[in-house]
């Protein structure tokens, strides 16, 4: 039944083959390990085959798997029942397993019993009233086609004990082994000293006669512990087969006459042994799905808080971009510069590097604003700071708006010579732009650009940089405009 696609896929050609044979391997084993020298049965495991083969192709074809189970029940039954009532026990097995699974679709259920709910629901539909009603009707045809002197009610529980167990040992194994996507085991040290140390308590326990070593009791309750630390430590599939070893291992201890609970008779032996049972499916199984559960929920979680905080972050990366740029433009605000400034003169105070300022003005921009309308305005405040952008590129280089019609560039390590040829490179650009300004000289949209360097020492400030930068844009303004002009 193994599939490496988690997709609900129609099963394989070879899984008909091998469904009849895990399933008559499963009766077999059954006679063998759980079947008292009174014909008692302590657990029934084939009908879990069905079952979790329906589960995890999601009935599909189930008629097909009815059948070949079917067959296979009725051929293993023959070696202790007679033909007639082989065939009729057959059937009951097909409506209990029929029964569960459709009260599991009705239910809502999952089909992989990773949830705590998918397993109360599964409990309750299996184990407690799909194999009763297939013990109602069984135990009627046991007491009425066969020589026996047990009691109907007897009989009812035997089997609906029985079926109930086997469904909650074998179904969830089968299931947990079929699933590819478990999660990897981190073993620990202490992992290793507790799986040794479960091994020889458990040889010990099952290696006992009567429940008792001198009088020191050594019950199978003792492998209670043991199994929750698996289940807390190993999940579920792991969890599971401890479940069903333990359970088999049992079994063998009440069938060959080893009295695993004490000196008892073998009706309460039996009972002791299916109590001992359902503890350790509810502990074990339902704990393993508990905590696997909890897994899962905490690492949504988890991938929660990372969205969450990307998502958070990201907006706060925005907020801050938003906070730094302009909103008319789209370059760096007065804000950004500011910020900027403050830094590069410090890293050029160290370094002992040159600094260069420029400062830009638009030529006759309330004209301008005049002739053609603030929104023309805007569009040419947004081409003069395109410009600016691929002019004022190199790393630590800066572009800003100034404000209203200024703007600024910031350019780190660049002597007198290479900032006046960016600044001419942007003057030359912005007039070869041709944007048309009939109330300039100049009929198109230009601008005074003043350039200010300097290897800040002890005694210069970064106020008077920008005043030099200024006082030389005010002199390009009073030379006629359209022009560069380095402070002196």
């Amino acid at each position: 039944m193994n599939n490496t696609n988690r997709a609900w896929e129609s099963p394989r050609w070879w899984f008909y083959i091998l469904l009849p044979l895990v399933h008559f391997a499963s009766v077999k084993l059954t006679f063998f390990c759980a079947v008292t020298p009174e014909n008692e049965v302590v657990v029934w495991l084939p009908n879990a085959v069905l079952l979790a083969a329906l589960m995890r192709f999601r009935g599909q074809r189930g008629w097909l798997m009815a059948i070949l189970t079917f067959c296979s029940d009725t051929f293993a039954n023959m070696a202790v029942f007679t033909p007639a009532v082989a065939v009729q026990l057959s059937v009951i097995n097909l409506i209990e397993v029929a029964v569960t699974y459709l009260l599991m679709r009705r239910a809502g259920a999952s089909s992989d019993l990773k949830r705590v709910e998918d397993l109360r629901k599964f409990t309750i539909a299996g184990p407690l009233i799909g194999t009763l009603l297939a013990s109602l009707m069984a135990a009627a045809v046991l007491k009425t086609q066969m020589a026996t002197g047990t009691p109907y009610l007897t009989l009812t529980r035997l089997w609906w004990f029985g079926d109930a167990l086997g469904m909650m040992i074998y179904a969830p194994l089968l299931l947990a082994l079929t699933q590819t996507d478990h999660e990897p085991v981190r073993l620990h040290k202490t992992d290793a000293l507790a799986v040794l140390v479960i091994v020889v308590l458990a040889g010990v326990i099952f290696s006992t006669y009567g429940g008792a070593i001198n009088g020191v009791s050594m019950t199978p309750t003792l492998l209670l512990p043991m199994v929750l630390y698996i289940a807390v430590r190993f999940g579920t599939r792991w969890t599971a087969l401890t479940v069903a070893l333990v359970s088999l291992a049992v079994s063998i201890m009440l069938t060959s006459g080893n009295r695993p609970f004490g000196d008892i008779s073998v009706h309460l032996e039996i009972i002791h042994a299916q109590e001992f049972i359902l503890t350790l499916c509810i502990v074990g199984i339902g704990f393993s799905i508990l905590m696997d559960e909890l897994r899962v929920r905490e690492r949504g979680l988890e991938a929660r808080v990372r969205q969450r905080t990307h998502e958070l972050e990201d907006s706060n990366s925005k907020l801050a971009t938003l906070s730094q740029t302009d909103g008319l433009t789209g370059i760096a605000n007065r804000r950004r510069f500011d910020e900027v400034f403050a830094a590069e003169w410090s890293r050029a105070g160290r370094s002992g590097q040159s600094l260069a300022l420029a400062m830009l003005d638009v030529d006759y921009f309330k004209a301008y604003n005049d002739t053609y309308g603030h929104q023309c305005g805007d569009d040419c405040l947004r081409a003069i700071a395109n410009l600016l952008g691929k002019n004022v590129r190199r790393v630590g280089d800066l572009a800003a708006r100034y404000g209203g019609e200024e703007f600024a560039f910031i350019a780190p390590m660049t002597d007198s010579h290479s900032a006046l040829g960016i600044a001419e490179t942007i003057r030359r650009a912005l007039e070869q732009l041709n944007l048309p300004h009939a109330a300039s000289p100049f009929h198109v949209v230009t601008a005074s650009i003043g350039v200010a360097v300097i290897i800040p020492g002890k005694s210069d400030t970064p106020q008077g940089l920008l005043q030099m930068a200024d006082a030389a844009l005010y002199q390009a303004k009073q030379q006629g405009r359209n022009q560069v002009v380095l402070a002196g």
